[in-house]
């Protein structure tokens, strides 16, 4: 960042003392833009030049697609393009050949191209979700105002899953425990409460009993994995909300 604003003083730098979550930080950097369109991308996520040019051509040329993403190659994984239907409300991996862009009711924030208007119509990314669900959350309120969000097959960026911190213990448990709360969060804010509630007892009920179980049997992976998601739905019941050291 330092080289960045050295060497390019024409760029407005936003320095958040604090880590305030994904959709948070996205939005203090949105608050600083002036142009049509705002890109976004991860840490962990490189992506070329003629990528971002194809994207930003495809936006261009449709006033009612929000956003343009590409393929994302993951390594290990191979390319992947994450989708979702309409009336659905979990994103999954595509299965199916596309030789060219495509709509769905849902776009990976990995890396993607937003028109800036249609983010500032809906205030940007929900920062009660500190990481995690922010781009279904988003996805589910732009497919209400009936806005495009555009896939391109043909291009990929190069995504490093969970690469923008060194693995641990401590960064499993963050992942799971947000996963696990961003969800019961999201169902409460686009489903009912009532869901959430029934949902958040069901996770507990399934994941409580195998931490367990997987503490007994010294399985330290799967033990962070469902512990994690049953403390996310705990708190979740308790109201507590997301934070740095989750």
């Amino acid at each position: 960042m330092a080289a960045i604003m050295r060497d390019h003083p024409e760029v407005t730098a936003v320095l958040n003392k604090n880590n305030l979550g994904f959709g948070a930080g996205f939005n203090s950097g949105l608050n600083e833009v002036t142009t049509p369109y705002t890109l976004s991308i991860s840490p962990d996520v490189e992506v070329e030049l003629d990528v971002l040019h194809e994207m930003y051509e495809a936006i261009q040329s449709d006033d009612q697609i929000a956003v343009v993403a590409p393929a994302l190659d993951v390594p290990g994984h191979g390319v992947e393009m994450w989708v979702m239907g309409p009336g659905e409300f979990n994103h999954s991996k595509a299965d199916f050949h596309s030789d060219g862009a495509f709509c769905s009711w849902f776009s990976s924030a990995a890396v993607s191209l937003y028109r800036t208007e249609a983010l500032r119509k809906i205030n940007g990314f929900d920062e009660n979700i500190f990481l995690y669900n922010e781009d279904l959350d988003l996805s589910l309120r732009l497919s209400k105002l009936k806005y495009a969000m555009v896939t391109l097959p043909h291009v990929t960026a190069h995504h490093i899953n969970s690469g923008s911190a060194p693995p641990s213990v401590k960064l499993h448990w963050r992942k799971d425990w947000n996963f696990s709360w961003g969800h019961l969060y999201l169902v409460k804010k686009h489903i009912g409460p009532s869901v959430a509630f029934f949902k958040a007892l069901k996770t507990i009920a399934l994941k409580a009993p195998k931490a367990l179980l997987y503490i007994l049997t010294f399985d330290r992976k799967r033990t962070v994995r469902d512990g994690a998601t049953t403390m996310g739905a705990i708190s979740f019941l308790l109201g507590r909300k997301p934070n740095p050291r989750d």
